[in-house]
């Protein structure tokens, strides 16, 4: 299992600080399929 727990995302598009992500959490079960979705530039492949 991999869980999640109050997961915060934020970045900047020039002056303005985006919040993707506030307080998600989750669990993924050994298994399940997960596919990570979003807009070009959104920050999926960045840790």
């Amino acid at each position: 299992m991999i869980k999640f727990d109050h997961i915060c995302k934020t970045y900047q598009i020039g002056e303005v600080e985006v919040n993707a992500l506030q307080e998600v959490s989750f669990e993924i079960m050994e298994g399940e399929l997960v596919i990570i979705l979003g807009a070009s530039g959104a920050g999926k492949a960045r840790s």
